[in-house]
């Protein structure tokens, strides 16, 4: 009698269930449901330029159990775009595209029209310019700035690359204080939707000190023979001295200029027209002198 009462009563526990489960399951409820969008049939040499959306929101109406077990991740709406052409193709969102079946009612989509604006899809070779950014110092300046490759094909709607002549690097930041020569890797700035093979191009930046001249005078230094007395018609030069802008701010900088004549034995008694040389810093060029020649007067001592 016990096992009956027990069989009797998990029959009645299975009834019940049953039953609440085919009573609410079969409550109508009402919600809004988001379902992927997905593209099929594709139109070659296309691409979509504006309006594309990744999702709609359908309000649906149905058993509250079949809606409780609706699996989005496995329903979508398909959007068909053969027949798709150049320019604005208006797009109305139809329920028959969920393929939900007669138990469930769609009462209202979100959006129920789109517009899609498609474009041809082309290529296009461009130039590429480096472009960097920093407050360079007064004394320096870009020499020269290149990349590898100079040149890179783009990809994407032709309306958009038929204007584009060339493509910029992103902006290369830089320590300018004292810059010497840059090489990196750097992308490129594309607009949306373009894209470009390489995406990565290896930049040079090659920086140089810029270039001054100044009139400085320089004392002249005569070297000779103990034997000999000579006197020169002047102890100082003038020099147009070119050299990096650096060099010229530097505190005593005219101590590194020097001037100088080396007498020597053969050198006849009386007056001499004579060159002088001139030392300078690495870098630096003498462009001018005043005078071009110094006067020395020889007078050779007695033994």
């Amino acid at each position: 009698m016990k096992v009956q009462h027990w069989k009797i009563a998990a029959t009645a526990f299975m009834m019940a269930m049953l039953t609440w489960y085919l009573v609410t399951g079969r409550d109508l409820v009402e919600t809004w449901v988001e379902f992927p969008l997905e593209i099929i049939n594709p139109p070659q040499g296309m691409i979509i330029r504006d309006g594309m959306i990744s999702k709609v929101s359908v309000r649906l109406r149905g058993p509250k159990g079949l809606i409780r077990n609706l699996d989005t991740k496995k329903v979508a709406y398909s959007l068909d775009t053969g027949h798709l052409v150049v320019g604005n193709n208006p797009v109305t969102i139809v329920p028959e595209n969920l393929g939900l079946g007669s138990a469930l009612e769609v009462v209202e989509i979100s959006p129920s029209h789109i517009n899609l604006v498609m474009d041809m899809f082309v290529k296009k070779r461009v130039r590429v310019i480096p472009s960097w950014d920093g407050d360079l110092h007064r004394d320096y300046t870009l020499k020269k700035k290149y990349s590898s490759p100079d040149e890179v094909t783009l990809r994407g709607p032709a309306s958009v690359l038929k204007k584009i002549k060339q493509v910029k690097t992103q902006r290369i930041m830089l320590d300018t204080d004292s810059p010497g020569n840059w090489r990196g890797e750097v992308p490129l700035q594309l607009p949306e939707a373009v894209e470009s093979n390489p995406g990565l191009v290896s930049v040079g930046l090659d920086f140089a000190v810029r270039s001054g001249k100044m009139w400085v005078k320089v004392p002249l230094y005569i070297l000779g023979p103990d034997d000999v007395d000579f006197a020169a018609s002047q102890n100082y030069v003038r020099l147009l001295v070119e050299g990096p802008k650096p060099f010229f701010r530097k505190k005593g900088f005219r101590d590194e200029i020097t001037a100088s004549i080396d007498l020597n034995a053969t050198i006849p008694a009386g007056d001499n027209v004579v060159p002088y040389d001139v030392a300078l810093p690495r870098g630096c060029s003498v462009t001018k002198r005043k005078p071009e020649a110094i006067t020395v007067t020889i007078s050779r001592q007695l033994p």
